[in-house]
């Protein structure tokens, strides 16, 4: 498995979400089937009519490890979403989340066709929800992944930089890794200020601004990734 990140090599290892649900299984849980086929990699939901959530997502495949990853990752980003959320991951969204440094892809390059293969499926999937109700500011759900490497001590000489390059490596760090993953939701985020003693103020946009998760999973979230992979001295606040 030349050029796959760690992560994606460890998804291939435990992989979690294999397998497939049946009619009587959806009935029996009060659910609606879904399911969206590409090629040979079909995706399964089971999508809560009240709401459009994605209770529960498996797949099925035949192919090589990196379309049995893409089918994987797409699975796993589905869960507890709302369809309209899902239908907002992307084939560049599906790598980063897996990318052991964020510069580096974690698919190569020839495999990105499984990448595209496995969105696919997903709008398929999303294609048969289109008439159930979504309230896309109803759900404390984020999608940002809490586990961000090996270097909790975040970016060595951090204190020392002036205030100018400061700003610019925490709008890097929000556009790469953290506005991706709030634009699922429709929603922004962006720097308005940094404090001397360490504040991070932002401001939320679109319909983060009314999502009561802006002030607890997904600030959580937000501030963890900061602290992680800048400098633990951060605190986020959100200019309300």
């Amino acid at each position: 498995m030349n050029g796959f990140s760690k992560k994606l090599q460890g998804k291939l290892d435990h992989l979690r979400f294999v397998g497939y649900f049946t009619v009587k299984e959806a009935e029996e849980k009060g659910m609606r089937l879904v399911t969206g086929r590409e090629g040979t990699l079909c995706l399964y939901w089971l999508v809560d009519e009240a709401d459009g959530i994605i209770a529960d997502a498996k797949f099925q495949v035949f192919g090589p490890p990196a379309l049995i990853a893409a089918g994987e990752i797409a699975s796993e980003l589905s869960l507890r979403k709302n369809y309209d959320q899902a239908s907002r991951i992307s084939a560049d969204l599906l790598d980063s989340f897996l990318r052991d440094k964020k510069d580096t892809p974690a698919f190569p390059k020839e495999a990105f066709s499984f990448l595209n293969q496995a969105i696919s499926a997903i709008d398929k999937a999303v294609h048969q929800c289109i008439d159930i109700p979504y309230a896309a500011t109803d759900y404390d759900v984020t999608p940002i992944e809490w586990d961000m490497g090996e270097n909790p001590g975040g970016m060595p000489g951090w204190e020392d930089f002036p205030e100018t390059q400061k700003l610019k490596i925490l709008e890097e760090v929000i556009a790469k890794e953290i506005r991706p993953y709030i634009e699922l939701d429709a929603g922004g985020v962006r720097i308005v200020e940094l404090k001397q003693n360490g504040e991070v103020h932002i401001a939320y946009e679109g319909s983060c601004t009314t999502c009561h998760s802006s002030t607890g999973s997904t600030l959580s979230a937000i501030q963890q990734i900061i602290k992680t992979r800048i400098h633990p001295s951060l605190t986020v606040i959100p200019v309300l």
